[in-house]
């Protein structure tokens, strides 16, 4: 039994008392509170699979002091609506409704439905610096409806007993794949860090340092450069005021480096206009030192303005045209630097950036069509970077870990219907990681070689594990010769998961009639 799972066992009571006593302070109903109490026993209960399955995600206490936080903190009014046969509720054709504002959850009576909406009610966990003007609030709802949509799984996916995916009720399945590319690329901890952090760090910054330390330049400004469009893409394509928005900006990128062309013209233009704002600093100096001045012009300005739009005092006016000052300093210092030769290379290579990123988006045609592309575009990249993270596999230990970890990326759902696993334009990369990883934990001795021939080995051994089996170290496998086939019966510890007919002419490396272990 690892620490962490000893002290949760010991303390789990300790979280339940917790909970009470917070829900001693709310005027919360009777099976209200009976609701947060089992939400509390379901994920405790559920969290050893979901460790297991899932691979990267935050201790147990960590999960339970959330939730603990968010009904204590962010959650003042529940109202459970119970259903109505034939008749519409509040509700209408929604499960929950989180108004954020007041801190209120109206919900069904079921724990999924109020542990989703407890996700909603807490504000975003990841915000991104002002200056990130084009990806901000995409990059921003993404990662936090991914965020959210990841601490649903816990109980969406996982009763306790079995692992069973519930693609319906992943809110925004392009968000959940994207964040789990990140999550699985840079580890829940990076992603947890950047949470805590969020106001003292620059996140974007953050993950191009982290790609870095484990991915080449180009490969990070690949997959960084795909994300961002889908996150844009997704982000404006149900806004059509969004998406002139973004048009626009464009436009004004496409400007600003036509005019960067002529670094002569430009430079001149910069002087010009520094030449301007040396101007009304100097007129608001004059204004400022001489009271006569400060008055007329006072009285000027209020009458252009409407009457509920008027400045109070002299004083006001003095503390505007001080704000004002400094604002048009700090303009002529960036106007300074930008006419120093690095800094104009500088500025020039970050327009050109944006510009390029919105460029490549095709605004012509169907968006959902165009975001599909990017994902299947993004999963290649991934899978190549993945297979960078594999090469440096040394252990038992972590091999096994990097087999449920890509066995559950294969299972997420990329749309609707299809998991990655059925994609058919990923099917070479897929096959190419897996191979990779298989044949590293036959040499580790992770696994058992099923066959001599590598490849009709890797062919055995991918089809156990695509299976949605919680422990893959339970699973038994049992070979029987049948006519001129083989019969293999996969066992999730007594129960039959599923039985494959093999050719008979398969070069095995098991003995027939024998249960015997994938996993060493």
């Amino acid at each position: 039994m690892s620490k962490e799972d000893f002290f949760s066992k010991l303390n789990i009571k300790d979280y339940n008392n917790q909970l009470e006593n917070i829900l001693e302070g709310k005027s919360f109903s009777e099976g209200t509170k009976n609701i947060l109490l089992n939400i509390l026993y379901k994920m405790e209960n559920a969290y050893d699979d979901y460790k297991k399955v899932t691979v990267y995600t935050k201790l147990k206490k960590e999960l339970l002091e959330e939730i603990i936080d968010i009904v204590q903190n962010y959650c003042e009014k529940i109202e459970i609506i119970k259903p109505i046969l034939n008749k519409e509720t509040k509700l209408g054709d929604k499960r929950y409704i989180v108004e954020k504002e007041k801190n209120t959850i109206i919900s069904y009576p079921n724990e999924k439905w109020v542990f989703y909406a407890l996700n909603h009610l807490k504000d975003n966990r990841f915000i991104l610096d002002s200056k990130y003007s084009i990806i901000k609030e995409p990059m921003e709802n993404m990662l936090n409806q991914g965020y959210i949509m990841d601490k649903e799984e816990i109980i969406r996916d996982f009763d306790g007993w079995t692992w069973n995916i519930v693609p319906e009720e992943i809110e925004n399945k392009k968000y959940n794949l994207v964040y789990k590319n990140i999550k699985i690329l840079l580890g829940n901890d990076f992603l947890e860090t950047c949470i805590d952090n969020n106001k003292t760090i620059d996140l974007i910054t953050e993950f191009e340092i982290k790609l870095s330390e484990i991915y080449n330049d180009d490969e990070k400004l690949d997959i960084l450069k795909l994300i961002y469009q889908i996150a844009i893409i997704e982000n404006i394509k149900n806004n059509e005021d969004k998406k002139k928005n973004i048009l626009n900006t464009m436009k004004e990128l496409k400007k600003e480096l036509d005019k960067m062309e002529n670094k002569k013209e430009y430079l001149q233009e910069i002087a010009n206009s520094k030449k301007i704002i040396g101007r009304e600093i100097k007129q608001i100096d004059e204004k400022i030192n001489n009271n006569k001045l400060l008055r007329e012009s006072f009285i000027e300005e209020n009458k252009l303005l409407e009457e509920e739009k008027r400045i109070f005092s002299l004083s006001e006016y003095s503390d505007i045209l001080q704000n004002k000052r400094g604002d048009l300093l700090k303009e002529l210092d960036e106007y300074t630097k930008l006419m120093k030769p690095m800094n104009f290379v500088k500025k020039k290579s970050e327009i050109l950036k944006k510009y390029e990123l919105l460029n490549a988006i095709d605004f012509d045609i169907d968006f959902d069509t165009e975001i599909n592309g990017l994902l299947i575009d993004l999963q290649k990249k991934f899978l190549k970077l993945l297979n960078e993270k594999f090469k440096n596999i040394q252990s038992k230990k972590e091999i096994v870990e990097y087999i449920y970890l890509f066995r559950y990326y294969k299972l997420i759902y990329i749309n609707d219907k299809k998991q990655i696993k059925d994609i058919e334009e990923l099917l070479e990369e897929i096959r190419n990681t897996e191979k990779n990883l298989i044949t590293k934990a036959c040499k580790l001795k992770a696994i058992n070689i099923l066959c001599q021939d590598i490849e009709k080995n890797y062919n055995l051994t991918s089809k156990i594990l695509n299976y949605n089996i919680i422990d893959l170290e339970d699973v038994s496998l049992e070979f029987k010769k049948h006519d001129k086939n083989i019969v293999l019966t996969i066992y999730d510890d007594d129960t039959i998961e599923d039985s494959i007919i093999y050719d008979g002419n398969e070069e095995l490396n098991v003995k027939f009639n024998k249960k015997m272990k994938l996993f060493n």
